[in-house]
């Protein structure tokens, strides 16, 4: 599929990023009933929208999540990115909703980044900010893809997928404009 935005993007993206596509197709994440797709598939249709602002990856195949972060890391580390994005979405007890986004502790510049993503989905879709959460320890959700790029790096959840609100996330395309919105104005 191609990008829809190139046509439309007129803001000079001044950053050098990076998307990746969370979970992959051995192991894809949570998974809406709402959407009828997991974390991997759904984020996949996203990251093709993306790609007019970023290049994109997909986790290395094989080994558990720390092996997977740490051959990403090796791949992404060698670029000299400004921001390195993981695509993602939640899923817990289908009353649980909101959006985040989840940073390392004490970056100033994904906190900011993070919290425009959530004003900024919550504004669109009216739904609730559960904010930026920051991550420290190694057990932390994220900790690994986060603690391992040498560029700022975020994690974003926009939704809980096993929630109906993932219903007003079903067109990628417009959710994928909030994240160029994000980061490119």
């Amino acid at each position: 599929m191609k990008p829809v935005f190139p046509q439309i993007i007129k803001i000079p993206i001044q950053m050098k990023i990076a998307v990746v596509i969370g979970h992959d197709k051995t192991s894809p994440g949570a998974y809406s009933p709402n959407l009828g797709q997991s974390e991997y598939i759904y984020n996949s249709e996203v990251a093709t929208h993306l790609s007019c602002i970023a290049d994109i990856y997909k986790r290395p195949m094989g080994g558990g999540y720390k092996t997977q972060m740490i051959n990403l890391a090796s791949e992404i580390n060698k670029k000299d990115y400004d921001l390195v994005i993981e695509l993602h979405f939640n899923a817990f007890n289908k009353k649980a909703n909101g959006c985040e986004a989840v940073i390392f502790k004490g970056n100033k510049n994904t906190e900011t980044i993070g919290q425009r993503f959530c004003d900024l989905i919550t504004d669109k879709y009216k739904t609730k900010t559960r904010g930026v959460k920051e991550v420290s320890q190694q057990n932390d959700r994220g900790y690994w893809f986060l603690a391992l790029m040498k560029a700022d790096a975020m994690i974003l959840e926009p939704f809980f997928g096993d929630n109906e609100e993932s219903l007003k996330f079903k067109n990628q395309c417009d959710y994928a404009a909030i994240i160029i919105k994000t980061i490119c104005e």
